[in-house]
């Protein structure tokens, strides 16, 4: 009888185990998630697709980057964008130069720093890397740009820890009400890419239409009813883990990231971001 019970107990364990391993291991393989977005904004019959990237973390994605730009690339989007989080701090670049190398004029592509970026200590060179290879770095500023004949206003605002590791007395806050508030006269489309999404009562305060983030990884596990298991800054069950939020009219998109590193993702896979916006009465 006791024989029998410890056989399986022991079947019962190896099962699990093996469940574990294979959620693992499915969760490495990238997913492509589409959020489709209506807006009176853009001219009649006028879309804009834009793929965003976020926490990489030097992750590579097939041999040479390949699996990762081969995604982005059968998308042909209008832009990329990249959410911080793209270089980590203990880990080597070759996963990053070849995805910028690999996306290098398929689409303009915006990037707003990440805290792994300043963990690096090495922000200056990150920012030349990045400009060297043709991305545009939206440091608390904005730009306007023209996709399909609609006129955007792009804005991207820097990671909180630049306080910590470069610019002692840098307030978020105040940068934002300096150089944003401006814009809630102007009535283009406006996009806002800040990498902490746990920051969205503030950047409510302005007039974006669409706000872009990362940094929850998807909540690393993903639990039946529950929207991530822990997230940073956000601890246990984060109210903003992953996916599409409305706030009356502010939409907000958070990427669970492209990472496979740190924990484990369980019912989490790494996912590539596709935003299609389109004007109200396009068919």
């Amino acid at each position: 009888m006791i024989e029998c019970r410890m056989r399986r107990e022991i079947i019962l364990i190896i099962i699990f185990n093996v469940l574990v391993i294979w959620t693992m291991l499915s969760c490495r393989s990238i997913s492509t998630i589409t959020y489709n977005l209506e807006t009176p904004a853009l001219k009649e019959q006028s879309s804009i697709k834009i793929i965003l990237i976020s926490d990489l973390h030097d992750t590579m994605h097939g041999k040479n980057q390949v699996t990762l730009i081969n995604k982005v690339k059968e998308q042909n989007p209008d832009l990329i964008i990249l959410s911080g989080d793209i270089i980590d701090h203990y880990r080597k670049r070759n996963a990053v130069m070849l995805l910028l190398a690999g996306i290098s004029g398929i689409a303009p592509v915006y990037y707003v720093t990440g805290n792994h970026e300043y963990k690096t200590k090495r922000i200056q060179d990150i920012r030349e890397l990045f400009t060297t290879n043709g991305v545009i770095i939206l440091s608390d500023n904005y730009t306007c740009i023209e996709i399909n004949n609609n006129e955007i206003i792009l804005a991207g605002i820097e990671d909180p820890d630049k306080r910590r590791y470069e610019t002692p007395n840098y307030n978020q806050n105040e940068i934002m009400e300096e150089v944003f508030r401006k814009l809630d006269e102007i009535k283009n489309y406006k996009i806002l890419i800040a990498h902490r999404p746990e920051r969205i009562e503030v950047y409510k305060r302005f007039s974006f239409d669409l706000i872009l983030s990362g940094h929850t990884h998807g909540g690393q596990v993903r639990l039946p009813f529950i929207n991530g298991l822990i997230a940073p800054h956000q601890g246990l069950f984060p109210k903003y883990g992953g996916g599409l939020y409305r706030h009356k009219n502010v939409t907000h998109i958070i990427s669970r990231g492209l990472s496979v590193y740190f924990l484990p993702r369980i019912n989490n896979p790494p996912e590539l971001v596709v935003i299609i916006i389109k004007s109200e009465n396009n068919e």
